[in-house]
């Protein structure tokens, strides 16, 4: 979530797509206004935190959902513009040292994002054995990209990425709303490509809203270029949903293994999914 101050000090929150997310989040926007900021653009990650202290997505998803966000945190990382200075060349460590000296008293629900002076291997044990995601490597001397680049990296304790909706099977037993969802990703080609099911992760809430929704969506025709394990009993749907994942590894047959839904992405269009090459951490 970028954050754009102007002139006259109003602040704004744009999502990753350009989208204006400063009305879902007020008490943000009043926070960094109450910061008498100069001019400029800051980068973060707005979060929500469980009574443990870790980041929680569901809560976040459902925080968004519900229309209750005043609980958000807005931790900011990086400043790739200040006082009409283009800081994008300007080596990390710079930008961030300039970035805490403008964040030296934040309100609460603004945070300074930390970094971590440790061995990358103890660092990454550490986030996996408190049940957090992974971490993000970042070259010190790297510019502020405009794109994805290999000097910021992902380094996960799970593979976990977004995939595109394009089906879901019915439920059996005592299950309710559906069974599993059938998952794919776009390739270079512009094709659907299937990636698996996901069966797990699901609360009864989850499941009554998600097949509501899917069922708004339905169509005749499979949405994946080619046929699935699961093409008798689909119901198929306009790929139009994006699903965040956490799964343990690609098969190689292309599927994923053990995945786990985790929540609905908003903030990604279905197209811009692709099957990601993140580095997984082995601890």
């Amino acid at each position: 979530m970028l954050a754009r101050v102007d002139a006259a000090g109003a602040a704004r929150l744009i999502s990753r797509n350009g989208l204006d997310w400063s009305s879902k989040m007020p008490h943000l926007v009043r926070a960094l206004e109450g910061m008498k900021l100069r001019p400029g653009w800051l980068d973060g990650e707005v979060v929500m935190l469980n009574d443990r202290g870790l980041t929680d997505f569901n809560a976040l998803q459902n925080a968004f959902d519900n229309s209750h966000t005043q609980r958000i945190i807005y931790f900011l990382f990086d400043v790739p513009f200040y006082d009409g200075f283009d800081l994008r060349g300007v080596p990390l460590v710079e930008r961030r040292a300039l970035l805490q000296s403008i964040l030296r008293k934040p309100p609460p629900p603004i945070r300074f994002s930390e970094a971590f002076d440790a061995p990358p291997q103890d660092i990454i044990a550490s986030a996996c054995e408190l049940g957090l995601e992974g971490i993000i490597g970042k070259r010190k001397a790297s510019r502020y990209p405009s794109r994805r680049s290999p000097d910021w990296i992902k380094l996960k304790c799970n593979q976990r990425q977004e995939f595109v909706i394009g089906g879901y099977t019915d439920p059996q037993g005592s299950r309710t709303g559906f069974g599993g969802l059938l998952v794919g990703y776009y390739d270079d080609a512009g094709a659907l490509i299937y990636a698996g099911k996901v069966g797990t992760g699901f609360n009864e809430q989850m499941l009554r809203d998600l097949v509501k929704r899917m069922q708004a969506l339905g169509t005749d025709k499979r949405p994946f270029k080619d046929k699935t394990e699961n093409d008798r009993r689909a119901h198929w749907v306009e790929p139009k949903l994006v699903a965040e994942v956490v799964f343990t590894e690609w098969t190689a047959d292309g599927y994923i293994r053990h995945p786990s839904f985790k929540g609905l992405r908003t903030d990604k269009p279905p197209r811009s999914i692709r099957r990601e090459k993140n580095t997984v951490a082995a601890v």
